[in-house]
């Protein structure tokens, strides 16, 4: 389902769409890719969106790694809410 939405490229249009009241700008929130280093900004820069980008459906597994840290409990639980294939992600897995 990733491959129907267009990569995101920037963290200011993640956030634009994840903020969006509009169901097709959120669902690409939820499922497009993003590069590693938008993925990074993303998490190190912008804590308000670190649940949401656990709750991305292609979130690489590096970014899970960090997220899993998190002291938010909500976030910790999106991560571990994740099933193992996701978790492992194209990446290689966790740990």
């Amino acid at each position: 389902m990733a491959d129907r939405f267009p990569e995101i490229t920037s963290v200011k249009e993640f956030i634009r769409l994840r903020e969006s009241e509009a169901p097709a700008e959120y669902n690409r929130s939820a499922w497009a890719t993003m590069p590693l280093p938008v993925w990074w900004d993303l998490v190190r820069n912008h804590p308000e969106m670190r649940f949401w980008a656990a709750h991305n459906r292609t979130v690489p597994s590096e970014i899970l790694t960090e997220l899993i840290k998190d002291p938010d409990w909500r976030v910790r639980d999106r991560v571990a809410s994740k099933t193992p294939f996701q978790l492992a992600g194209s990446r290689g897995s966790l740990g």
